[in-house]
């Protein structure tokens, strides 16, 4: 399969090495000495290598020496002595410490006036924000697309999830019956008789289960592994939170917002990007109680696993009852997180009498003006944050939010190189530097691809192609007869995994999809995979497929985006006239 065939080390290094001679070639002294390291194999150095913004160098050079880094940064491919997994269970350790201390805290503790008053101004912002509690028959109960307690995740396809033990947090007892009988389908395929009048549904009480996912080079990062149960509702409780805040015009299904504001925020200085360490895993228990109204946060409390269970060894196992709220793995954590910081970050703005307009948060990445700041951070650290100094930015040229990176206006975002190289790789990565008009570098990821292999498209349709100058086949006149005004190109998919066999009850499957159906048809093609019962993750291969387009060039599917581009530059211009 040359496609997705990696190549080994020495070639995969080989590959870096052209490319980062390349950007040699186009940077400047900080690329050089980037690449030096590279060189002299000294890869530890130059991923700890610490980048200040307030150096003069050029955009370029900034630009191509993050692009060295970063073809190491996120790989997994390099031996590099790191304990990725204890690291990250150091960090957890230490999040935990961290929410003890702040629960203690703010359990005991007034704070100072200004603190104090934004806390207040937040409550009230969270109350009007979330409105009522909704009632179980209004949730939109879904599994993701990850493992459950009882369903692991190489075999984690929705059929499976469906067939497999019913699982709920001790917290969750009290609200399991009710939830049962909103889940008809799910509740009647485990029913087991007792008598003939009276049948009972077996729920385990488990508690969630730490797990591993990868993060950088360096660390890993930690998650819970939630009972299906909890998982569920969850899912509910996070779909109807993320209305209501795009209500309030936080939109949590749209970086773009963050990343437009982190740009006018590098050219005019007036707004500044904050970045929390372990946002989600220091959200503690006492802020929800403090900032939520009483019946919201007894509905979260009521759903979140407040244990979680380690498997140290094959002999030990640690139980953890956890300091924090939720961790990442609940389904309603983003959201969660993302309604407190927006309320901290207006209700500071109120506070000091600064407009809200520009303030934006997605997660943990916060935008506000700069004037907010300082208040802000003394409000996050009362609350038991962190602010990550390395990556917020409130001076200089540099801003960064939601996968953009803008140096005076200028987009200096590299392509992270995660695993070794393959041609499906070098698709994806000549696509980034095409879309990023760095076409020098495009061409020597090119010239490394199979040429027998090549095939080329429009952009907007992924990387199965590469994007460039392509051939449109012909419509055939059975389809020009029945309307059809485009053409088609090829491009290559992934086939995906499937699990043979089907579990006892695959009819619940059609019930569960049945009430999925989102009400707006692209919501419908976006969740399509999660009504497909027999995929997991992964695939075993990939196929060439033909798309049928309009497109007429090689930027159709990206025009909305050039043009936005295009005005981008322009105000920049006239803002540098």
């Amino acid at each position: 399969m040359p496609y997705l065939q990696e190549r080994d080390l020495k070639q995969s290094l080989l590959v870096v090495d052209a490319l980062s001679r390349k950007c040699l070639e186009l940077g400047g002294p900080l690329t050089r000495q980037m690449y030096n390291l590279f060189r002299d194999g000294l890869y530890r150095e130059l991923i700890n290598f610490e980048i200040d913004y307030s150096w003069k160098f050029t955009s370029d050079d900034f630009l191509y020496a993050r692009q060295i880094q970063a073809f190491l940064q996120k790989q997994d491919f390099l031996e590099l002595g790191y304990d990725k997994k204890g690291s990250a269970l150091t960090t957890f350790r230490a999040a935990e410490e961290q929410c003890r201390e702040t629960n203690i805290r703010l359990e005991s503790n007034v704070p100072e006036w200004d603190v104090g008053s934004v806390l207040y101004t937040a409550q009230r912002k969270i109350v009007k924000i979330l409105g009522d509690v909704p009632s179980l028959d209004s949730l939109d109960y879904s599994f993701g697309p990850g493992a459950t307690t009882s369903t692991k995740s190489p075999v984690a396809c929705l059929k499976v999830k469906l067939s497999s033990r019913l699982d709920c947090s001790i917290n969750l007892i009290p609200r399991v019956g009710l939830l049962l009988e909103e889940l008809a389908g799910l509740t009647y395929s485990h029913a087991v008789a007792e008598t003939d009048e009276t049948v009972s549904v077996p729920v385990s009480i488990v508690p969630g289960k730490l797990a591993f996912v990868p993060k950088t080079c360096k660390t890993d990062r930690t998650i819970v592994v939630e009972p299906s149960l909890n998982g569920l509702i969850q899912k509910g409780i996070g779909s109807f939170m993320k209305k209501r805040l795009k209500l309030a015009g936080v939109d949590l299904r749209d970086q773009t917002r963050n990343q437009n504001l982190a740009r006018k925020g590098s050219v005019d200085g007036t707004l500044c990007t904050i970045d929390l360490s372990s946002a989600s895993d220091t959200v503690s228990r006492e802020i929800v109680w403090s900032l939520l109204p009483y019946d919201w946060a007894c509905l979260l409390d009521e759903c979140r696993s407040p244990v979680v269970t380690y498997n140290a060894s094959a002999k030990v196992k640690i139980d953890f009852l956890l300091e924090k709220f939720s961790s990442m793995g609940n389904a309603y954590t983003f959201e969660l997180e993302s309604l407190i910081f927006f309320a901290l970050t207006a209700a500071t703005c109120d506070f000091l009498h600064v407009s809200t307009e520009d303030v934006s948060v997605y997660g943990d990445d916060i935008i506000c003006p700069v004037e907010a700041y300082d208040l802000l951070e003394k409000v996050l650290t009362y609350c038991g944050f962190t602010l990550n100094a390395k990556k917020s930015f409130k001076e200089g040229p540099f801003r960064e939010s939601c996968g953009a990176d803008f140096f005076n206006g200028i987009d200096i975002r590299p392509f992270y190189l995660k695993t070794l190289i393959s041609d499906r790789v070098l698709f994806s990565m000549h696509n980034w530097f095409v879309r990023h008009c760095e076409f020098e570098l495009a061409n020597v990821a090119k010239s490394f691809i199979n040429p027998d292999i090549i095939i080329t498209g429009p952009d907007g349709y992924g990387d199965g192609h590469l994007i460039g100058g392509f051939e449109l086949y012909l419509m055939n006149r059975k389809l020009k007869r029945s309307g059809a005004c485009g053409t088609t190109f090829d491009t290559y998919v992934l086939v995906p995994k499937r699990l043979k066999g089907r579990p006892w009850n695959y009819k619940t499957v059609p019930a569960y999809v049945a009430g999925r159906i989102p009400d707006d048809p692209l919501r419908y093609l976006e969740e399509a995979v999660e009504f497909d019962p027999d995929v997991v993750r992964g695939s075993v291969g990939y196929k060439k497929a033909s798309i049928y387009t309009h497109a007429v060039s090689i930027f159709s599917g990206y025009s909305a985006y050039l043009q936005s581009e295009l005005e981008t530059q322009s105000r920049l211009l006239s803002v540098g006239d």
